[in-house]
């Protein structure tokens, strides 16, 4: 017998051929089993006619590191966002991340990365002073046994190089970002770099950054990707075909619509849709959710099919899980999220007060982690 059954879902999920027909979805074991019309008994089946199943969303940039910032989630709290799984953004650095991963119950180091943070004290400090990035302070080699520790959960270094950093840290944006990237050479790993703000040139930042490595914070409204012209650097482009990986890490401050309008325009869209949520932003504008940021995006003039692969396939492929989660195929890990494509004009608002008008919400109805409800919309049920 098969432990539960989603009927009547408008499936979506172009990587594995479902282009949004309506049909069933079965899990046991905690593996995707059936995918199309499913016959059989169930020890429970839910009707999900008018909603629409999709793979358990990724959400790249996340903060869990509960207890040991002032600012981080608990990883639980993610599923009512329709989250599957999540790479933690830098929480920790070498000094900490051990206490970070004990914290971590099985099912949340199954379906959870962590990117360390080349601070060694990570961002425990953060809400009193800014970590201290002067590569002079990077453990290197403590950096590198961790990595070979806990392969299965260390998955990039962290890195953020904005102004008001590098002047506490006595150092420079390029220098602090040479000294993560040789870190990540020695790790075998690749550099996620927060760059709002930084100090320097777009091209030297482009010339340090491998392929492979995360430009984060995309679209940000500080200091970033547009010219003093307005228009989108010709480097972006650039990095574009290095390889490196454009994300959006929207959170609460780096996302700015009239940035995303010019990059979209320019055909510069993201690799990756995220959130950068803390306690102080989760289900509060102007980030509120992934899913809220996602219809964002669709509002901005993303199809349905290109979001989705920011959320789902794309991180999945990054983070080297992509024969696990990632896909509705079967025999893949039931992560699974069920959206109601709500349909009527909706106002997004960045934290500049400039709004971007979209026609589709997308709200999470239920999670589904290993098989398991984490999360269920009793507001709506049906």
């Amino acid at each position: 017998m098969m432990d539960l059954i989603l009927k009547n879902g408008f499936l979506f999920d172009p990587a594995a051929g479902l282009d949004g027909k309506q049909g069933d979805l079965a899990v046991t074991d905690g593996r995707i089993t059936a995918v199309g019309n499913v016959s059989g008994e169930a020890a429970k089946v839910i009707d999900v006619s008018g909603l629409t199943v999709v793979p358990g969303l990724i959400d790249f940039h996340a903060h869990f590191y509960s207890g040991g910032t002032n600012t981080s989630l608990e990883y639980s709290r993610y599923a009512a966002g329709g989250v599957t799984g999540a790479c933690d953004a830098g929480s920790a650095g070498d000094s900490n991340i051990e206490s970070f991963i004990s914290a971590l119950s099985e099912q949340e180091r199954r379906n959870a990365k962590l990117y360390i943070n080349a601070a060694s004290e990570g961002l425990s400090c953060l809400g009193d002073h800014p970590e201290i990035i002067n590569p002079k302070y990077f453990n290197v080699r403590k950096i590198c046994r961790l990595a070979e520790r806990y392969p299965d959960l260390i998955r990039g270094i962290k890195i953020r190089i904005s102004r008001e950093i590098t002047e506490i840290s006595g150092t420079t944006s390029m220098d602090a970002l040479r000294g993560a990237v040789e870190v990540g050479e020695a790790a075998g790993l690749p550099v996620s770099v927060h760059m709002p703000n930084f100090v320097g040139e777009l091209k030297e930042l482009i010339d340090i950054l491998r392929p492979g490595d995360i430009f984060c914070h995309v679209f940000t409204p500080q200091r970033g990707i547009l010219t003093e012209d307005g228009s989108v650097s010709k480097e972006m482009f650039r990095a574009r075909e290095k390889g490196i990986i454009l994300e959006s890490a929207c959170g609460k401050g780096h996302f700015g619509h009239d940035c995303a309008r010019r990059a979209i325009a320019a055909g510069l869209f993201p690799d990756i849709i995220s959130g950068d949520f803390t306690r102080n932003t989760y289900f509060c504008e102007p980030a509120v959710s992934l899913t809220y940021l996602m219809s964002r995006f669709l509002a901005l003039g993303m199809t349905l099919e290109q979001v989705m692969r920011c959320v789902t396939t794309k991180p999945a492929e990054i983070l080297g899980i992509s024969d696990e989660v990632g896909s509705l195929k079967e025999g893949l890990r039931a992560n699974i999220t069920v959206l109601d494509r709500r349909s009527g004009e909706i106002r997004f608002t960045d934290v500049k007060g400039d709004t971007v008008t979209g026609q589709e919400l997308l709200v999470p109805e239920i999670t589904v982690i290993e098989g398991e409800i984490a999360y269920r919309n009793f507001n709506t049920i049906r």
